[in-house]
């Protein structure tokens, strides 16, 4: 209606439908092809409206009909054309906004991936067909001491790998060809120098026909797992060697003590205490991996056997550690002396005493270990007329375990044990 009056006022009835034009092509394309072509219609009305006279038949001329038609189809098309461009527009702007989106999306992927690569501990290798390294992940230049990938760039990668490990990269870079998937484990340095050893997991990427593109290697540091594994194998063929030591330890005691027996009473029992104390020895020994033993736990297990007397016994020396086959020797040792003690001599009345201390010398520049169990006050001694297990074995095998010498002496003031030995081929003094 604005449009009509203004084309009344100020335009010639020669042009009645100029002023529309630009008023319905900014109606379509601000608010759409429907308001646009509502517009035209309007338009039209408005202009015929403008023209016409009541004294033509129609309102309006024949030309002016003609024109009218004329214009309102011009304008229909003008206003669909700019519709559509509204909507390309609109379409284009969704676009846009989608494609920002996108890129955003990417990037804190991309960086999200980065912080992740970088994270890691494992080695995240990508090379081609051939295994030239084209890509390493930041994480896995820090593990194997890169500091620039382009140092590294190219190279072949089984060329990094020791020993066996080049022929089973091989292998596995073969497999990935083929579209497997391959693990192994092998030794490696890295740039700097340092050994490692890895668990290799290698694989193909594929590309976009589905066929091995490139090949993923992920290395892993098993270096602790490794040296872990080795210490176990030592261990159990530690422990193998030391079963059987203590086998035949426990073969020798039978042997000696169905020996010496009166009858199978007798034996059954001095049998059963002598391995009951060879066990309390073992449990000594399990504490620190039948490795060393430390002197004073030696001494409980082997007088373990007269827990109830240990009050009569005095106890005096160094913290001391025995390796295992002294330990084991000492300890049955003890409990022989203690187990004769309580059946013949200090500890059998109510009067007795046993002193037990050892202390260290020093002899020509070298430390000397050195033992000494004395009985008082207890019933006389008489050396005995026959060599029983506890003698045979304080005198040969102690002596031959200390690599010294030990003796079992037998006045009549009650019985003497001694033992003279090099500390260093038994064992260490400890530094409080």
């Amino acid at each position: 209606m604005a449009v009509a009056l203004a084309r009344i006022l100020f335009v010639p009835d020669e042009l009645p439908w100029l002023l529309f034009i630009p008023a319905t092509i900014a109606i379509g394309l601000v608010l759409g092809q429907g308001p646009g072509l509502l517009a035209s219609a309007l338009s039209t009305v408005a202009g015929a409206l403008s023209i016409g006279s009541p004294s033509n038949e129609y309102w309006l001329s024949e030309s002016q009909w003609v024109a009218a038609l004329l214009f309102v189809a011009i304008l229909i098309a003008m206003v669909m054309l700019v519709a559509a461009l509204r909507e390309s527009m609109r379409r284009s702007r969704a676009l846009n906004a989608e494609l920002v989106e996108r890129e955003r999306s990417a990037a804190e992927g991309e960086a999200f991936l980065a912080s992740v690569l970088a994270a890691s501990t494992d080695c995240i290798k990508v090379l081609d067909l051939d295994g030239h390294l084209t890509f390493m992940s930041e994480g896995g230049m820090r593990v194997m001491d890169i500091s620039d990938f382009n140092d590294v760039r190219g190279c072949p990668w089984p060329s990094f790998l020791k020993e066996g490990g080049p022929a089973q990269a091989r292998e596995a870079l073969q497999a990935a060809v083929e579209g497997r998937s391959f693990h192994f484990e092998a030794a490696a340095d890295t740039y700097v120098g340092t050994p490692k050893w890895w668990s290799i997991s290698v694989s193909p990427i594929p590309g976009p026909d589905g066929r091995p593109a490139r090949i993923l290697s992920v290395s892993r540091d098993h270096t602790a797992l490794y040296h872990a594994r080795e210490q176990q194998r030592l261990l159990n063929g530690e422990l193998s060697h030391r079963l059987k030591n203590v086998l035949t330890l426990v073969q020798s005691i039978a042997n000696q003590t169905l020996r010496g027996a009166c009858s199978i009473e007798q034996a059954s029992a001095a049998f059963s205490s002598r391995l009951a104390s060879l066990g309390r020895a073992t449990d000594v020994l399990t504490t620190t991996a039948w490795q060393l033993a430390e002197l004073h736990d030696v001494v409980d297990a082997g007088l373990s056997a007269v827990s109830g007397l240990k009050e009569r016994i005095s106890i005096d020396g160094p913290r001391i550690r025995l390796n295992s086959q002294v330990a084991l020797a000492l300890t049955l040792a003890l409990h022989e002396l203690a187990t004769n003690a309580t059946k013949y001599g200090a500890l059998s009345n109510d009067m007795g005493s046993v002193t037990l201390r050892w202390w260290l010398t020093d002899t020509q520049g070298c430390a000397c270990f050195r033992l000494l169990w004395q009985e008082r006050d207890g019933p006389s001694v008489v050396r005995p007329t026959q060599r029983g297990f506890g003698s045979r074995m304080i005198e040969r095998s102690l002596g031959s375990y200390f690599r010294g010498k030990a003796s079992l002496d037998f006045p009549p003031e009650g019985v003497v044990f001694r033992i003279d030995a090099p500390l260093g081929d038994t064992g260490e003094l400890i530094d409080d």
